[in-house]
């Protein structure tokens, strides 16, 4: 009987992450349509309907201007819609395609401005009210190239926080492998170190080195491989010859406003360099995430606590942001370019041909995202 109430608990409890997870999707597609609905009406666009969520109608209300307002049975997705949107209507000056293209422009745009904005607001209270996890130098080998430096005393030190390599700020932590990775065989370094006051200051390490150095072997859980005499097993690696340690990074406030914007573009420029690699065959496709991996990754993330909540938060408005601005069919980048067209030839594309080129881009793009799942929880 313990045992039954005990697996009921348990899938009680994923059900409400998982619930919990879409309630925090879906406030982030709303907040993008809320970007395309606030620039329509301040730019004088008629909207025939916002809608959060997507399928059968669970709830609306009309108001006196005829705008409706809807809660959609599924939680993933939403939309505004503007009169006109998808055809020609010369005699609606307010409908969409009947006003000034950087107008269409400016619409198209706001709702992953929403999102940018919202992730620099919500990332910038994480950085005030808990800090951000960073990596700090935990020992340095003695098979280090740097170890010599390390002894005396003009390289790393204990508890020294990586903030800067060869000129570019750590803002992610998968930054300092890709700095390294991309950096020659010499490099200067900042870190954060702390002083006699107990304060971090910056102190710049100069002709850090990347060289073979000996580590403990460890197996998938991080435990030490040992061998049949109970020893470590050694192995060869390469890099700065450091052992890292997370630990938490606080900020003032003034710290934290500075730090959220190039934060925020940090991680909408990881999202693209991600892209590019999925393009190039560096990244696989099982290494991108469709909405079932997004839902699953939230889910887990809530349990570890609020903070973190947070920082998925503020990855997956600037995701959404970057994405929707791709120039892929069905997305507002690809809009964009179709009024780009319209503006400068002075013609439009043929309205039916622009819908069904959407059309067929939703299908593709739905198809991708599902592909990606399965391929995910496949291999």
């Amino acid at each position: 009987m313990n045992l039954l109430l005990f697996a009921v608990s348990d899938v009680a409890e994923t059900i409400l992450y998982i619930l919990l997870a879409l309630v925090v999707l879906l406030v982030m597609i709303t907040i993008h349509e809320a970007g395309h609905y606030t620039a329509g009406k301040i730019l004088g666009f008629k909207i025939n309907e916002f809608a959060i969520g997507m399928g059968p109608k669970l709830f609306s209300r009309k108001k006196k201007n005829g705008e409706v307002f809807s809660v959609r049975l599924f939680p993933l997705g939403g939309y505004c819609a503007f009169e006109g949107e998808d055809e020609n209507m010369p005699d609606s000056p307010d409908a969409f395609n009947s006003q000034k293209p950087w107008k269409r422009i400016i619409v198209l745009v706001s709702g992953a401005l929403f999102n940018l904005i919202s992730a620099i607001l919500i990332v910038f209270i994480a950085f005030w009210a808990f800090g951000d996890d960073a990596l700090a130098i935990q020992k340095v080998y003695e098979s280090s190239v740097n170890y010599d430096a390390y002894q005396q005393g003009t390289g790393f030190k204990e508890g020294d926080i990586i903030y800067k390599i060869d000129g570019k700020v750590v803002y992610l932590v998968v930054d300092v492998s890709n700095y390294i990775a991309g950096a020659g065989d010499e490099m200067d370094v900042v870190v954060l170190r702390e002083n006699a006051q107990g304060k971090r200051e910056k102190v710049t390490i100069e002709n850090v080195r990347k060289g073979k150095f000996t580590v403990d072997k460890l197996d998938e859980s991080g435990n030490v491989v040992l061998d049949e005499n109970g020893n470590p097993v050694k192995e060869e690696a390469n890099g700065w010859g450091v052992q890292n340690a997370y630990v938490k990074n606080s900020f003032t406030f003034g710290q934290a406003l500075g730090r959220s914007v190039p934060y925020c573009l940090r991680a909408g420029g990881y999202i693209l360099e991600t892209l590019g690699g999925l393009i190039t065959g560096r990244v696989p496709i099982k290494d991108i995430g469709g909405p079932i991996t997004t839902i699953d990754m939230t889910t887990q993330v809530i349990r570890t606590g609020f903070s973190n909540v947070l920082f998925l938060i503020t990855l997956i408005s600037v995701n959404l942001a970057v994405f929707n601005l791709l120039p892929l069919p069905a997305l507002d980048g690809s809009r964009v370019i179709f009024v780009l067209i319209e503006w400068i030839f002075r013609k439009p594309v043929n309205r039916k041909v622009e819908g069904w080129i959407h059309a067929i881009g939703m299908i593709l793009l739905f198809g991708l995202v599902i592909l990606v799942d399965v391929l995910r929880y496949l291999t």
